[in-house]
């Protein structure tokens, strides 16, 4: 029977990377992480996962606070591989699709600008209706004046 060789020193045998199950639940951690800012009460049910790309992922939870219908918790976690400690990115309130938004901001020199047009505009407006009320003055001074003459001429 024949021996089998000794491999040389510097030979070295790869073995196939063996698949690692996760070690953390990380929607667990986001969840925890969530209710610790947001309070277990503001906390509503599990919406999505959304994967960014191959490290984060963004986990989002419907928004129970007083004021923001439609509005979700979105707990941002990063981590490296499935055997590594997930990590908190950030947790912040995000308007979801149904959500009620401010109305878009205008800067001050385009709202003065508004402003000061619709100014002008009721002045104009004042102008034309007082003139209209001096005409019409006018006229009815006129008229009593023409009616007075009348009288005068008949007596």
């Amino acid at each position: 029977m024949a021996r089998p060789k000794k491999l040389p020193k510097f030979v070295k045998l790869v073995r196939p990377k063996k698949e690692v199950k996760a070690k953390f639940d990380v929607k667990a951690f986001a969840e925890a992480e969530a209710k610790s800012v947001a309070g277990s009460s503001e906390l509503g049910a599990f919406v999505e996962a959304i994967k960014l790309d191959d490290f984060v992922t963004n986990f989002l939870w419907e928004a129970k606070r007083p004021g923001y219908v439609g509005w979700r918790w979105c707990v941002s976690v990063s981590q490296l591989d499935p055997a590594t400690e997930p990590t908190l990115t950030e947790v912040v309130l995000l308007p979801g699709p149904d959500s009620l938004l401010a109305p878009a901001w205008v800067p001050w020199s385009e709202r003065l600008a508004d402003y000061q047009a619709l100014q002008a505009e009721l002045a104009k407006q004042a102008a034309e209706e007082a003139e209209e009320e001096n005409i019409i003055d006018e006229e009815e001074d006129l008229a009593v004046l023409d009616s007075e003459q009348g009288e005068d001429t008949k007596q």
